[in-house]
């Protein structure tokens, strides 16, 4: 594919600042998002970048037909000849562009449609943690509709449970279990606490508020408030597990929260 027809990068400032670029394409296929990154610019980004390539291979080998995980992706090798560009780390990931799960409105759902999502989000994950692997940075905007179906995007921080211990425990703030804070690894755990604060965010249709690390830090070691609009009141209880900031007392795995779920009309 040429550089000059992918237009402008969509991602964000800071990242292009450390030499990815994110780029929207079309073709006959229909759309998808195009991942690359820049050599000899960040090497943390570029471990990321490696890393998710790995990691898409991984799951692409190991995943059976029931356990659907990926949205449709291809990985290609690209050309650094053109004259006057930066050089590229000589791979590119292609991913299908598809719908948020999380997109609509909870309150202008049907209470069944709202445990629907919920119940396709924990699904996915289960699927995951069931290959053996955790995501390690989960967000709302990770969760994706392919085919009628639930699947992840965004790899770059995801490992094997063997591997875990050589991974980096940074993540995105908003999202953060309190242990990693505390330079504990992340676990099925710190997966379940994201997955709670993507949802503790979607029912209320409020987002949380910090600014800097040490606020996020303080928010979830300290003053996390678990509260939702009386029409999803019912969800309280499973909230409060799957955000629990004792590690010893939060759920520790999906199958817990399905049965909570599956208890609730």
């Amino acid at each position: 594919m040429s550089k000059q027809s992918l237009g402008k990068a969509l991602n964000s400032a800071r990242s292009q600042s450390f030499g990815r670029r994110v780029y929207c394409v079309e073709n006959s296929m229909g759309k998808s998002w195009l991942k690359r990154q820049l050599a000899h610019v960040s090497t943390e980004y570029e471990r990321g970048f490696l890393n998710e390539l790995e990691i898409y291979t991984r799951l692409n080998s190991l995943a059976l037909p029931d356990q659907n995980i990926l949205c449709d992706f291809s990985i290609s090798d690209i050309s650094n000849n053109e004259p006057n560009h930066a050089s590229y780390l000589n791979q590119e990931l292609c991913v299908a562009h598809t719908d948020a799960l999380f997109a609509k409105n909870p309150f202008e759902m049907a209470f069944s449609n709202v445990m629907q999502v919920l119940k396709q989000s924990v699904g996915v994950l289960e699927n995951l943690h069931e290959l053996g692997f955790i995501h390690g940075d989960l967000k709302r905007e990770h969760f994706r509709l392919f085919n009628d179906e639930v699947r992840l995007i965004d790899f770059e921080q995801s490992s094997h449970f063997d591997d875990v211990t050589n991974m980096l425990n940074t993540a995105t703030p908003r999202y953060m279990a309190p242990e990693l804070f505390h330079a504990k690894p992340k676990s099925v755990q710190s997966d379940i606490y994201a997955l709670g604060i993507i949802w503790l965010e979607w029912l209320n249709q409020e987002k949380l508020q910090a600014t800097t690390y040490q606020e996020w830090a303080y928010l979830h070691c300290q003053n996390l408030k678990i509260y939702l609009p009386e029409s999803f009141s019912v969800l309280e209880e499973i909230l409060e597990q799957m955000l629990n900031k004792q590690l010893s007392q939060r759920c520790i795995n999906i199958y817990q929260i399905k049965q909570v779920l599956s208890q609730i009309v």
